[in-house]
Parts: C-alpha cells; sequence; structure tokens
C-alpha cells in the first residue's frame, strides 16, 4: 500500500502550502475557565482511612493553547505539587483522613486561561516565545502505541524525508499522512502501526502515527491527552488526544485529527479555544495511595474523579 502514499506527496505539497496561509490568520480570542477535579472516596470500613492520598495531573504548562494562572484546593492536611519525569508535566498530591463509614469529596480547581493560537502569526511574536529546554531522549524512542521502528513506518518516515528537505515541511507532511492514511472510527486504543496496516482509528490513533512518524525522522514528538468542550463540559476522563513536536526549540502543537474539520479551527501549530491540555506522554490522569491494608477490603472503599470545566469563578 505504500505506493499510495507516494501517489500524494503532490496533495500534500498543495495542503502544505494552505496549511501555511490558514496559520498566518489573525487569532485572539481567549477564555478565562476554572478545570475542577472532583475527588469521591468512599469508607465503607469500620476503621477510619488516615492518610490518604491521591494524586492529581495539572493542566500542563510551557503551551500555546493555556496558561494556567492559579490551582485552589478544598482544605486537606497536606498538598503538594510534583513533577511527571521527562517534562510530562506536574501532579498535585493530597492526604487527608477519611472518617470511618462515611464519603469525602474534594476539590481541586485549576484556573486557566485558554487561547487561539498561530505559529506563524509573525516572526516577532514567535522570536518572543521562550526557547524550551531540549527534550530527553525518551521522545525520540519507540514506545508503547507509537511504533517508530517498525518497518511500515520507518518506510513512511523515509519517503518523506526523501520528498523534503526543510523540518517544518517534512513535519506538516508527517501531520497529514494519518489524515490520508486513516478512516476515523471510534474503537478501543490501538496505536500507529495498527493504523498503518488497518487504516482506521481515532483520535489516538491520528496522534500516534504522526509522532511515531515525526520520531523515525529523528525529531522529538509526544502525545497530549485533553479535554475537548466542544459538545459538554463534564468528564469522566480527558476525551481527546493529540500530539506536540519539538522544533526550532520549541514544543508545537499538533492535532491531525481535528485537522479534519477546519470548524474545530486545529492543525498543525494551529488551534482554537476549544481544549484544556491536561498531560503529556501518556502519564496517568490521577492515581492513589491507600493506607496500609485497607485497598485490600474489596467492596469496602470505593474511589471515583469527576471533571468539570466552568467558567472561572470563586471556589464553591
Amino acid at each position: 500500500m505504500l505506493w499510495k502514499f507516494i501517489a500524494l506527496l503532490p496533495l500534500i505539497s498543495v495542503v502544505l502550502a494552505a496549511s501555511n496561509r490558514l496559520s498566518a490568520d489573525s487569532r485572539n480570542e481567549v477564555q478565562y475557565l476554572t478545570l475542577v477535579a472532583e475527588i469521591t472516596v468512599e469508607n465503607g470500613t469500620a476503621e477510619p482511612m488516615e492518610g490518604y492520598v491521591h494524586r492529581v495531573a495539572v493542566p500542563v504548562e510551557g503551551h500555546m493553547q493555556q496558561q494556567l494562572l492559579g490551582i485552589r484546593h478544598d482544605e486537606v492536611q497536606h498538598f503538594t505539587r510534583k513533577s511527571f519525569k521527562h517534562g510530562a508535566g506536574d501532579y498535585v498530591e493530597l492526604e487527608w483522613t477519611i472518617p470511618a463509614g462515611s464519603t469525602s469529596t474534594k476539590k481541586v480547581y485549576f484556573d486557566l486561561l485558554v487561547q487561539d493560537y498561530q505559529l506563524h502569526s509573525s516572526a516577532q511574536a514567535l522570536e518572543r516565545r521562550p526557547r524550551q529546554p531540549s527534550p530527553h531522549d525518551v521522545y525520540t524512542q519507540p514506545a508503547k502505541y507509537i511504533e517508530s521502528e517498525a518497518d511500515e513506518i520507518v518506510r513512511l518516515a523515509r519517503h518523506i524525508e526523501r520528498s523534503y528537505a526543510d523540518p517544518e515541511a517534512r513535519l506538516r507532511a508527517a501531520f497529514l499522512t494519518p489524515q490520508q492514511m486513516i478512516q476515523y472510527r471510534r474503537q478501543s486504543t490501538r496505536g500507529a502501526l495498527y493504523a498503518v496496516s488497518a487504516r482506521q482509528g481515532d483520535c489516538t490513533e491520528y496522534a500516534a502515527l504522526f509522532v511515531a512518524i515525526a520520531r523515525a525522522m529523528g525529531y522529538p514528538a509526544r502525545m497530549t491527552s485533553e479535554f475537548l468542550f466542544t459538545e459538554h463540559r463534564e468528564f469522566s476522563q480527558p476525551n481527546h488526544h493529540a500530539a506536540e513536536v519539538y522544533l526550532d526549540g520549541r514544543w508545537i502543537p499538533v492535532d491531525a485529527n481535528l485537522a479534519l474539520d477546519p470548524r474545530f479551527g486545529y492543525g498543525f501549530g494551529v488551534g482554537s479555544h476549544s481544549k484544556i491540555v491536561l498531560n503529556r506522554n501518556s502519564v496517568w490522569v490521577w492515581s492513589n495511595l491507600f493506607p496500609r491494608g485497607v485497598s485490600k477490603r474489596r467492596g469496602e472503599v470505593d474511589v471515583d474523579m469527576q471533571w468539570r470545566i466552568l467558567e472561572m469563578q470563586g471556589a464553591e
């Protein structure tokens, strides 16, 4: 099937030019939002859960999509902010005691400015963006669902490299490849190699294939987990995946899936104000630590996480 991709290269050249024009469009829309993480713990045992620890991912900083303005939280015994490995973002850690036979709910409020953005609005605007540290080697290596060393993906990468010399042109071609190869279909996570062989997938496969091709060409890239709030603002978990690629000293957002429909306003280095980026590199959304012995009491202890997006306001 590789010949089909080769035949698409002239079309990709045309779309690259159109994509560059779109990137130059003026965008200045912003929203001030609060992402609420609501943690509910049910302690059905006859003993208090002393020192229960809950961890929640913090919406990423250093992203063209958003600025994290502040973090607020309900009263707990201990509240700490920590970092994931390899620059994948931060998380907060809450610790409190849950009385016997009770349900306890705690909320964390992340205040955000979410904005439209464009990579090439102007050379001056781009230069004003601070350069970011060189990424860890993990972002150029194969990983689960990102099979950048698979023969099928390496062949795609080599054809792009032979067709384009400029790094941005190569990455834009990689961004367009999933749109040309994959038929959108909601499904469980399968990854980049499956997308190439089956020619189908959802937002996860679009992002994974772009990241895999970029890594196969030697460009650091990673997936992102996001809340897309075009239809609703309550979630049990992030409902969208996209990507970032490191180019000219900066991480550039890339959304090959939403680019299929221009009404979303997302593409290569171009975005609207309809998403919140929660984390990177497939790190966990939340995790917890039970006091010794508690987690083995099945049916007596339950933990639930819900997320809501509100217009920015004070704590409820």
